[in-house]
């Protein structure tokens, strides 16, 4: 047997199976695209970024369980391990764990939360050559700027979420373009999404 990621051989009883609906969350988060695979349509002419696209789109079609060699597996099990802060989609990133920290507002709804790819890049999201580039800052404490402002403000509103499934609020933070060194405000919402067949509360950039 084959594995269905990397193609190298699994012995018998070696190997792992996992759902499709488990390897649709291993591949939003960078798992199960193997160099072999894309080299062979990069070769045939295909640009890199076509060829994962048009790998993804297959993988996320198919419909039995994906058989995986010992290696693979070990892969998947790093990214299961720190599924709270993972992409749940193309264009979500979980912040479960931290929307239980802060509870708040997040605590009275008890609903899984996602932060949008715009909100986790612009506003979260700071690596050391950021902070040379820009000035000091430390990612987990952006997050946590995001969130508990969100969690504050939406416990006032509660309420209003609950009729709405909408509530606005904005926040304080240093725009991640290599340049700015103040703070400027962003305009976020939360709101409730649908992803997976689930129903999350997602924090998202209004402009």
């Amino acid at each position: 047997m084959l594995c269905d990621v990397c193609n190298s051989t699994v012995p018998p009883e070696a190997g792992e199976r996992i759902t499709p609906e488990v390897f649709t969350y291993l591949l939003d988060n960078g798992f199960g695209l193997d160099e072999t695979n894309i080299k062979m349509l990069t070769d045939a002419g295909m640009p890199r970024s076509a060829a994962e696209t048009a790998l993804k789109k297959q993988y996320q079609g198919g419909k039995a369980e994906w058989l995986i060699c010992p290696q693979c597996a070990a892969k998947a099990m790093a990214i299961m391990a720190h599924r709270s802060e993972s992409w749940v989609s193309d264009g979500y990133l979980a912040v479960t764990s931290t929307a239980e920290e802060v509870g708040l507002g997040f605590d009275v709804l008890g609903a899984p939360v996602a932060l949008s790819r715009a909100v986790w890049t612009e506003c979260v999201e700071w690596t050391d050559e950021d902070s040379e580039r820009q000035t000091y800052q430390e990612q987990d404490s952006r997050l946590w700027d995001v969130m508990f402002t969100g969690g504050g403000s939406l416990q006032l509103k509660v309420n209003q979420f609950l009729r709405d499934q909408l509530h606005q609020y904005s926040v304080q933070c240093i725009p991640r373009d290599g340049a700015s060194t103040d703070a400027v405000e962003f305009k976020l919402l939360i709101r409730q999404t649908v992803i997976r067949g689930q129903y999350w509360l997602t924090i998202e950039k209004t402009g």
